[in-house]
């Protein structure tokens, strides 16, 4: 006769007999798709915000479709959500609106070779719009950022899947206890100083034709570069002055010696407003940047001189904020009258009274 022992464990608790794994499982898909969907929304306000700004390029249009599709998708519980090409032209389309939209929504070689090249575009540009996506993300207290998933076949079509991933971020312990900024309130309750947070909109290619960003390391002899047009300067102004004094110890005529004189001023004048952004970049780490720079550029971009880990970096970028009397779009500018030598952040519907202080360290000011 057998031996039987009492399994005293028979009675266990559902939680203890295998189930709290697939609950952990289900409550980690769910955690995903939420961190997903508001990855996204911000991804697409991002996008939204430096169209409206006057950044162009299909790239922009196709991330904010990506990201709106993906809040659709990942809101009801998807959390690694693909589209087809023709799916995201349908919405990119819709986004447009007419002329533009036939060139999107047309089943024809050239509209999939458009989607094709703007795809590749979003490819290599999404880095440049990664700080104004942080600083939305920390903004809405999200803990991460959309960034581009390989494209994956669908099944055994031939149809390729395109989406998005979350790439996590460290949200400061600060900001959570920071009143959330205040705008479209009545003049008579908005705060005294009235603080904004700047954003970082978008690194820009200054140079036309070169699919590059103005990112110059100054470690080394490389920082030689910013102090050369001073120098450069420097030379050409001792070179007009001893123009001038030989003119004056020869017997020119007077009428050949002014006309020398209004020559040399012409020169030197523009040369000292050639290299004075450049002395003002090394006194003050930042500076407006040159008109003729942003030819092709909306209005409003800087030359700074930040440090990124162990490099002194130059860069050209943008910063905006939303201003929180009006809500018009802040812009940096040139202080003036009271103001001059400064940078301010100016809004564009009222730009005399709607002013602002601008630290570009701490991205924040206050109205002046």
């Amino acid at each position: 006769m057998l031996d039987a022992t009492l399994q005293l464990d028979e009675g266990r608790l559902r939680e203890d007999s295998g189930r709290t794994p697939e609950t952990a499982d289900v409550s980690a898909i769910y955690d995903r798709s939420v961190l997903l969907m508001q990855a996204a929304a911000v991804g697409a306000d991002a996008a939204s915000g430096a169209r409206e700004s006057g950044w162009k390029g299909d790239w922009l249009v196709l991330l904010q479709a990506l990201c709106k599709l993906t809040v659709t998708q990942a809101s009801a519980g998807d959390p690694a959500p693909l589209f087809t090409a023709e799916r995201l032209r349908q919405e990119i389309a819709s986004l447009v609106g007419d002329p533009e939209a036939q060139w999107w929504s047309d089943e024809s070689d050239t509209a999939r070779k458009k989607f094709t090249n703007a795809w590749r575009a979003l490819e290599n540009d999404i880095g440049r719009i990664e700080e104004n996506l942080c600083g939305r993300a920390i903004s809405s207290r999200v803990a991460g950022i959309v960034t581009l998933s390989t494209p994956t076949r669908l099944g055994t079509t031939n149809a390729m899947g395109y989406g998005l991933s979350v790439s996590p971020i460290a949200l400061p312990a600060t900001a959570a206890a920071e009143p959330p900024p205040i705008t479209n309130a009545p003049v008579g309750q908005l705060p005294a100083n009235c603080p904004i947070d700047y954003l970082e909109e978008m690194e820009a290619y200054p140079i036309p034709g070169l699919k590059k960003p103005l990112k110059i390391s100054l470690s080394g002899w490389r920082a030689a570069l910013i102090t050369l047009p001073v120098v450069i300067g420097l030379a050409i102004a001792g070179l007009l002055s001893w123009f001038l004094l030989a003119l004056l110890a020869s017997d020119v005529s007077p009428r050949a010696l002014l006309q020398a004189a209004v020559l040399t001023g012409v020169i030197g004048g523009l040369v000292a407003w050639l290299c004075h952004p450049f002395y003002t970049l090394i006194h003050d780490r930042i500076v407006r940047a040159p008109t003729f720079l942003e030819a092709r550029l909306p209005l409003g971009h800087v030359l700074l001189i930040r440090r990124e880990g162990e490099d002194r970096v130059l860069r050209m970028v943008r910063y905006t904020a939303t201003c929180p009397v009006c809500e018009g779009e802040i812009t940096i500018e040139k202080g003036r009258r009271r103001l001059r030598g400064r940078l301010i952040g100016e809004c564009g519907r009222n730009p005399v009274e709607h002013v602002f202080s601008f630290d570009f360290i701490t991205r924040r000011g206050e109205r002046l």
